[in-house]
């Protein structure tokens, strides 16, 4: 008996997460209180106040430095196998190795962030209405976004194209995300979290052509967000990463709550930033409802919000399509490359339409306005 668990202790991590993975979506009470508000916190606080203590992006040095250190593992194993009198053994032991190192991460993996898509549901914890609303309901909500974002729009520096420009530097403006969170807290107690850094990636110029504009990495409890997007996008993110930090794993309660913390926030382009992008979502989805109405609910949008709209849409194209150069000239778009992969990444959580989820936050925009 010994031998054997001596043999497959190595396993016991991998098969935790398995039965985390199987389990836990069906007691989502047990999964709020035990793991969200438990287990989570446990691991997530120590590991997310000391990667905040570090301005670099320790995910974004991991993923420079994998090919090297995978190179360099590599080398050794080829050079122990060479100078081992026993190969056979020597190899069972590397990939005992590399078993035990994957079935620790995906343990790490599900209490540091997979647990968390089987809590209850924000619309649950906050006690929001989400019956279905009216076209009209959504028309009136997105002249309240709108509204809100001119007359922030009114309180913000910007560039020599008209576009909104950051009063402080990229470093500092990223630890001010946590203001705004902090009179949710008050109210969701469960909202706190350790990690107050957010952290701009250096090489955001080349993440740009995967599509995604932020990541949060569960490992470090890290938020990392891509500054090569427009500055409005770039607060939104850096909230919407914090969400994860905090115990959120769906993308549109992510969104969501990226949204109220902007708007409480005393910073007014984080206010800007809030308004601003729920008003995107809101508004798209009544375009794809009735276009007429759409126009109706462009009323308050003024030539700064255009500006800006614009400088998002020109960042998208310079990064969506991507041409090699040679006979025929051949275009690929390396979004849907980097689409496909996080969609695949989403619904193998349990959320059957993937990267649509992120629209969903419109529901609870809603939900949020006629409830309050």
């Amino acid at each position: 008996m010994k031998r054997f668990v001596r043999i497959t202790w190595i396993f016991y991590p991998m098969l935790a997460a398995l039965l985390m993975y199987l389990l836990l979506p069906l007691f989502p009470d047990f999964t709020e209180y035990a793991v969200s508000r438990g287990l989570f916190k446990i691991v997530t606080v120590p590991i997310g106040f000391i990667t905040s203590l570090l301005p670099v992006s320790l995910t974004e040095l991991l993923v420079v430095l994998a090919l090297p250190l995978l190179v360099m593992i590599i080398i050794l194993f080829v050079r122990r196998m060479r100078k081992s009198e026993n190969r056979k053994k020597t190899a069972i032991k590397a990939m005992r190795c590399v078993c035990g190192f994957i079935s620790f991460a995906l343990l790490m993996y599900m209490i540091c962030h997979g647990g968390n898509y089987y809590r209850r549901t924000a619309a649950e914890l906050m006690e929001l209405d989400t019956s279905p609303k009216s076209p009209e309901q959504l028309v009136e909500v997105c002249l309240w976004l709108s509204e809100n974002a001119a007359a922030e729009r009114a309180n913000i520096i910007t560039d020599e194209n008209g576009c909104m420009k950051l009063p402080e530097d990229i470093y500092t403006e990223l630890t001010r995300v946590n203001n705004g969170y902090a009179p949710l807290i008050e109210e969701y107690p469960w909202l706190w979290t350790s990690v107050w850094r957010q952290k701009p990636v250096q090489l955001s110029y080349y993440w740009s052509y995967t599509g995604i504009v932020g990541m949060f990495f569960p490992f470090f409890a890290e938020c990392n967000v891509n500054i090569e997007q427009p500055d409005y996008g770039k607060l939104f993110t850096a909230a919407h990463e914090s969400a994860h930090s905090r115990g959120v794993a769906f993308e549109d309660e992510c969104n969501f709550f990226a949204f109220l913390s902007c708007i409480n926030s005393e910073y007014p382009e984080f206010r800007y930033a809030g308004y601003m992008q729920a008003f995107t979502y809101c508004s798209n989805a009544l375009f794809d409802y009735d276009t007429e109405l759409w126009e109706q609910a462009q009323e308050n949008v003024t030539d700064g919000m255009l500006a800006d709209f614009r400088s998002h849409n020109d960042y998208i194209d310079r990064f969506a399509s991507y041409v090699i150069d040679g006979p025929g000239d051949i275009e690929i778009n390396p979004w849907e490359v980097g689409g496909d992969i996080n969609n695949t990444f989403i619904t193998i959580q349990g959320v059957e339409d993937g990267n649509l989820s992120y629209d969903r936050v419109t529901e609870l925009i809603l939900a949020y306005y006629y409830t309050e």
